[in-house]
């Protein structure tokens, strides 16, 4: 059996698991027997061929469009080593069985895919698929492959990477010439990463064409009989607090010290159920709100965690969830920890693991890997922002099985003289998952939601006064900058839907990171004090792009539907690329040829 991994270190892991050896003249893993073969990429040893590739007359950027009829490759040329021996491999046992065990994702399954056709094999019988989520442990090894699928099971997967690769070298290739043929400068530009832009640059817009409005709140502060005081807001006949001036401050002070009316009183029992499990796109938000790391950087790190301490599972995830068959793993992984890392589960004496527990147990909105989960511990070697990046997903995991938070939230509405106030306020219940979380050592977050908390409990709602009124003025906010944060948030959902369904985002969670420092680097954002700003350039490109009939690109909701497409019908999705290039092209205004 040859076994191809996607990189030098899941390779190691596999021959340790198999009781491999390397072996210099075969430059791979293998056993004693001679009957196992391990060979690794080392991420994608081939790329796509350069247009001249497929006519010398696409050496002139003028020439467009650029449409392959089939899509070729050619060897990476810093892994063309790495490459010769992967080919060589596959061709000799192409009549033996073959395992695949690149990540198991969409990316990975095209990098074995293009291996094998570089290899020139057609022929899938004999191949199988090693489809795995958690650290690479022997014991997980082993029994992933004894679970390996074969591998003609996959062919959809491959189609949405293959679609999503040529896809973006199609508009990659043309619209970068395009534009740069418009502008008379280089302008490269991206199917994804140019209605990011957009995003960015109308963010920008309306902050700089945001006028602010001066409004005012007017506050009361009633007394009960028994003493002290609660607080409360007026509000307007449709329940608004803003208040055009403070002229009812004037109506309002003869009424201090007069008795209110009680209008409404209301009592509501609530839960706040503690966070999901941690995709890499929540972790990478979260690194960026407590640590300041960018979105790189965290996935660098969580990946050194995965791939080289093996205390946490594959981070490459777009899942919040684990699947039903992992309820066990999770009860095992709880009370390891509870030995192992008792500073964090000793104030949590229980937890229900159960696989009724949707919100964590879900095969429905399982995709590729299931949630990042801690695995073991961390290594007394790993650094300090190692250790903030474990520290996140330990705490996640550990209060992810916690009970919710539970309160009563009270309301209450009174009015004086004809003005109504509304008086809000909460009796904590169980302070759940909050409670466990502010014992660790991560940086506390804010409150579960942003209601003041006041103990309306025992108040004499038919004896309250007006103890003082008061005015304070304030001016409406434009929205925020996006940072990296955000963006991240936007990316993943940029139609603001609701997460109960599937979410169609920008991207992959294994490429978002990638496009602030892209922008960045071809001069179209800068960021300054964690903000992200459109420069000059970036506001250039998008108003050559917007006049051309490349508009497309820069929008968001475009690409979202082309995404949404990407998953339900690859080749489809494809097809409709080419479409669009070729038209945009051959418009007026397209190729100079």
């Amino acid at each position: 059996m040859l076994i191809l991994t996607e990189k030098p270190s899941v390779a190691k892991d596999f021959a340790k698991a198999l009781g491999c050896h390397y072996s210099s003249a075969d430059k791979c893993y293998k056993n004693n027997s001679g009957s196992v073969f391990i060979t690794n990429c080392v991420g994608h040893l081939f790329q796509l061929e350069d247009p001249v590739f497929y006519n010398p007359e696409f050496k002139s950027w003028k020439k467009l469009p650029i449409i392959p009829e089939e899509f070729h490759y050619h060897v990476t040329s810093e892994l063309k080593d790495a490459a010769k021996v992967v080919v060589s491999l596959l061709k000799r046992y192409k009549s033996d069985e073959i395992l695949i065990a690149t990540d198991a994702d969409r990316e990975g399954e095209i990098i074995a895919r293009e291996c094998l056709k570089a290899a020139g094999i057609s022929d899938f019988s004999k191949i199988t698929r090693f489809w795995v989520s958690q650290a690479l442990t022997p014991e997980v090894i082993n029994d992933g492959i004894k679970q390996a699928k074969a591998l003609g099971l996959y062919s959809n997967l491959a189609d949405q990477g293959f679609a999503r690769q040529h896809s973006d070298w199609l508009v990659g290739i043309n619209g970068t010439r395009f534009i740069t043929n418009k502008a008379g400068s280089l302008f490269p530009i991206g199917r994804v990463q140019t209605s990011i832009l957009s995003a960015i640059s109308e963010r920008c817009e309306k902050i700089d064409n945001f006028k602010p409005e001066k409004y005012f709140e007017i506050t009361g502060s009633f007394n009960p009989p028994n003493g002290g005081s609660v607080k409360g807001i007026l509000i307007n006949p449709n329940g608004e607090t803003k208040q055009k001036d403070d002229s009812l401050l004037v109506a309002l002070k003869p009424f201090v010290n007069s008795r209110l009316n009680l209008d409404e009183l209301k009592s509501e029992k609530r839960e706040i159920l503690p966070p999901q499990l941690y995709s890499l796109n929540d972790l990478q938000k979260d690194a960026f709100r407590y640590f300041n790391y960018s979105a790189d950087k965290t996935l660098k790190l969580v990946q050194k965690l995965y791939e080289e301490y093996k205390c946490v599972s594959y981070p490459r995830t777009p899942s919040k969830v684990m699947g039903s068959q992992n309820v066990q793993l999770c009860r095992d992984l709880y009370q390891k920890f509870m030995r192992i890392s008792p500073e964090y589960f000793v104030l949590h004496p229980y937890f229900v693991i159960d696989e009724k527990d949707k919100r964590i147990f879900n095969d429905a909105k399982l995709e590729a890997h299931h949630a990042i989960i801690p695995l073991d511990k961390l290594p007394a070697s790993a650094t300090g922002d190692e250790e903030n990046i474990y520290s996140l997903i330990l705490e996640r995991f550990m209060l992810a099985f916690a009970p919710g938070y539970k309160y009563e939230k009270h309301t209450a509405k009174v009015s004086v003289g004809g003005h109504l106030f509304k008086i809000e306020g909460r009796k904590v219940i169980d302070e759940g998952w909050q409670k466990f979380r502010r014992f660790t050592r991560v940086l506390k977050e804010k409150e579960a939601d942003s209601e003041e908390i006041q103990d309306l409990d025992n108040i004499d709602w038919h004896n309250l006064t007006l103890g003082s009124v008061d005015s304070v003025q304030k001016w409406t906010k434009p929205p925020k900058h996006f940072n990296e944060a955000s963006i991240l948030a936007f990316m993943e959902n940029p139609k603001g839907e609701s997460e109960d369904k599937k979410l169609c985002g920008l991207g992959t969670p294994a490429t978002r990171h990638t496009f602030i420092p892209k922008l960045e680097k071809s001069k179209y954002i800068e960021v300054k004090n964690k903000n992200i700003y459109i420069t000059d350039t970036g506001k250039r490109l998008l108003k050559i792009v917007l006049e051309s009939p490349l508009s497309a690109i820069a929008d968001v909701g475009e690409t979202t539907r082309w995404e949404e497409n990407l998953a339900q019908n690859p080749l489809g999705f494809e097809t409709e690329i080419k479409s669009f290039i070729r038209s945009s092209m051959c418009s007026k205004g397209g190729s100079d040829e």
